[in-house]
């Protein structure tokens, strides 16, 4: 794909939960703001089309999805909304949560978004994550995800398969938030980010 014509993108980067979906969710708001969740993709797959046999080969096994499907779904998604005239690549800048998880994605979306902007949602205070994922998997019923070792398993896989993904990128677009506050102020200086980096007249 030829440069002018990759997708603009801010990566909302960080661990379980550091509040990545809350402000995607709410940045979703901004009219040039287009959050795509790679979670919320893989879960609307059509599970009858071949595509969706491919991942489910993988997910109902409880294998990790391959980068290359990964990042085949997540194209044919884009494309797919840009075909419904739902995301306009001259207007809006794609918010990507949950994509690129790997270096190896990282390398293989290069050449179709142009990074923007990297948020990096920081935990400082692990023993606090832990807590607040263990509330949301209870609020969300789902006990399996309430059970600490299993929470420290999911940190741990973050900070040895995902963080990396940082050293595929020039540390002048990373921005680092403290996250460990309150979702507003977490939303205020994240705002503040994005409205000094992004073009204003879009």
């Amino acid at each position: 794909m030829p440069d002018h014509q990759k997708y603009k993108a801010v990566l909302l980067f960080g661990c379980p939960g550091s509040g990545k979906g809350t402000q995607g969710v709410t940045l979703a708001g901004m009219p040039n703001l287009f959050h795509l969740a790679m979670g919320d993709i893989f879960r609307g797959l059509d599970k009858q089309s071949p595509i969706g046999q491919e991942f489910l080969s993988y997910s109902t096994k409880g294998l990790l999805v391959p980068d290359d499907l990964t990042v085949r779904v997540w194209k044919q998604h884009v494309e797919a909304l840009v075909q419904r005239g739902e995301i306009r690549p001259d207007y809006h800048i794609l918010l990507l949560d949950g994509i690129p998880r790997t270096p190896a994605q990282a390398e293989l979306l290069r050449d179709c978004i142009d990074i923007q902007k990297i948020l990096h949602l920081v935990i400082a205070d692990v023993d606090a994550l832990v807590h607040r994922l263990s509330l949301r998997a209870k609020k969300a019923n789902r006990p399996d995800d309430a059970d600490e070792s299993v929470i420290r398993k999911r940190i741990s896989v973050y900070e040895q398969e995902t963080s990396p993904v940082l050293q595929s990128y020039p540390a002048a677009l990373i921005a680092d938030v403290n996250a460990d506050r309150h979702p507003l102020a977490v939303l205020r200086d994240i705002a503040d980010c994005l409205s000094r980096c992004l073009p204003a007249n879009i």
